[in-house]
């Protein structure tokens, strides 16, 4: 009985070894001294290596898209402050155009009428300009409408021009 223990001992020592021999993995850090393979080792540091050259290429990329939005965004906010600094001089020359009209007179009830109408043009022009500036329109329309307004204004001052001259 004794030696059946025995061979049965030996015979699962055996087994224990041959397990530990024929492991399959490639990883030196869990396969223990017999299971380390160079090979799957080496194949393990290339493929870190192309992760490592991948991980690097992706971040320079998106370093580059941040610097891209970046130039982006300051020249958006470069051509915002234009849109505001167009429209507070139509604003002022609205205003120095509303001062103008104040102070003609009207020589007949047909220049009154004019005058009138004039005034309350510039106003409406006032009145857009205050609201183009706080709208939360693009900027591309915001040009759009600062060009419509700035033709107002050049009309408007021609009127009133003409109608001062008589």
């Amino acid at each position: 009985m004794r030696s059946i223990i025995s061979i049965a001992a030996a015979l699962l020592m055996l087994a224990s070894l041959g397990a530990c021999v024929s492991s399959t993995e490639t990883d030196p850090r869990k396969g223990g001294l017999f299971g380390y393979n160079p090979k799957a080792y080496e194949k393990r540091i290339e493929e870190r290596k192309t992760k490592l050259s991948e991980t690097e290429a992706d971040t320079e990329k998106q370093k580059q898209q941040t610097q891209q939005l970046e130039t982006s965004k300051q020249e958006k906010l470069t051509r915002h402050e234009v849109l505001k600094a167009k429209l507070a001089t139509l604003y002022s020359e609205s205003g120095k155009l509303e001062s103008q009209l104040k102070t003609v007179k009207a020589a007949n009830s047909r220049q009154e009428k004019e005058l009138s109408r004039l005034k309350n043009e510039v106003a409406g022009l006032r009145s857009n300009t205050i609201k183009t500036n706080n709208s939360n329109a693009s900027d591309a329309d915001k040009q759009a409408k600062i060009k419509q307004l700035q033709q107002l204004m050049d009309e408007l001052l021609e009127e009133a021009e003409a109608l001062s001259a008589l």
